[in-house]
């Protein structure tokens, strides 16, 4: 089974970038991905990808990028590092030292330009969010054939 976990908190500007994605293809995918939307809590995260092969997690990244600027990381080949959220960061470590990473494990980083409380989404990081969604659809299609 594969999963996509939007991290963030909506209504938080960019922030909301990952549950906007998993919102995006929530209906679509639901017979066939478990699509979970998570505050980035490593706990709530390794609950999610139980059980998963493939899981596929994202967020928001704070770097200094221009905003809506994509990173794909793939997880299950070695470390996350900045700049993605501490959470996420974690829970892949944890998941990796007790042997629960899923084998194919993305991590999608989107940069974000506001996280100020009642915000929403910028232009560039709901465009991103668009492309993103496009992204995973493809890479969920290849593997399910």
């Amino acid at each position: 089974m594969a999963c996509l976990i939007g991290v963030g908190r909506e209504r938080y500007g960019d922030e909301g970038a990952g549950p906007a994605v998993a919102r995006i293809l929530a209906a679509e995918l639901a017979d066939s991905v478990r699509v979970a939307e998570c505050d980035g809590d490593p706990a709530t995260i390794l609950a999610v990808w139980k059980g998963c092969v493939h899981a596929v997690v994202v967020c928001a990244t704070q770097s200094g990028a221009p905003a809506g600027t994509i990173r794909r990381v793939a997880a299950h080949a070695g470390p996350l590092g900045a700049p993605y959220p501490q959470g996420i960061v974690d829970a892949v470590e944890l998941a990796r030292a007790r042997g629960r990473l899923p084998d194919r494990t993305i991590v999608y980083g989107i940069e974000g330009a506001t996280f100020s409380a009642g915000a929403e989404l910028s232009p560039a990081s709901a465009a991103a969010a668009e492309r993103v969604a496009v992204a995973i659809r493809r890479e969920l299609e290849t593997e399910t054939g």
